[in-house]
């Protein structure tokens, strides 16, 4: 099965689950825009969450995933087949300029990436830093950055569950982010448009 077709067979069952399941619904809709080049940045607070953007959007996403988790049997293979970009944790000069690559080849072909910015699940419901790839790669090709919040999932599979309880999912789609000229005002924006999401400012 070819990977694109692997993606959307994905796609649709999540949407399954989480539509009449979890009731996934999504609000600021026109918000999104029609087509890539695009960096969409969102609030990580469960395991769920990578899974509930593949359900939401209708673009092929892609994904930033640890590098140790391609060598997990079923993990690596789902991995490999919707085309993830391996990080590596050691910080090796040549594993992270590949990363780099990997990402400005995605968005200079109109894709889309798919950026948790705070590198890791969130432990309050404020977001006060994030690391600056997201903003790094805005500013560096010129690619707007749409921001989002998804809530419901942290009550659905919090930290160190492994069995998904009963809930509802709400994904709120803020104003698109247009690239400035420096990372750090980027940085600062992303920042300030996600925690007004968590406050259900969508305008």
């Amino acid at each position: 099965m070819k990977g694109s077709n692997f993606y959307n067979l994905v796609r649709s069952i999540l949407r399954i689950l989480f539509k009449y399941i979890w009731k996934m619904q999504i609000i600021g809709i026109e918000n999104i825009p029609a087509n890539g080049p695009l960096i969409i940045v969102a609030n990580h607070s469960s395991m769920l969450d990578g899974l509930v953007a593949v359900a939401a959007f209708n673009y092929r996403l892609t994904f930033f995933s640890a590098a140790y988790l391609f060598d997990i049997p079923v993990v690596g293979f789902v991995l490999k087949k919707i085309r993830a970009i391996p990080v590596s944790t050691s910080r090796k000069t040549v594993s992270s300029r590949r990363t780099v690559k990997d990402a400005l080849d995605v968005l200079k072909n109109n894709g889309i990436l798919m950026i948790f910015p705070e590198g890791g699940l969130s432990k309050t419901d404020e977001i006060a830093t994030i690391k600056s790839g997201a903003s790094f790669l805005s500013v560096k090709v010129k690619v707007p950055v749409l921001p989002i919040n998804i809530n419901g999932t942290k009550n659905i599979l919090p930290k160190g569950s492994i069995v998904p309880r009963t809930g509802g999912i709400i994904i709120k789609v803020g104003r698109i982010i247009y690239p400035l000229d420096d990372i750090e005002s980027m940085t600062f924006l992303i920042v300030d448009s996600l925690n007004k999401l968590m406050i259900g400012d969508v305008k």
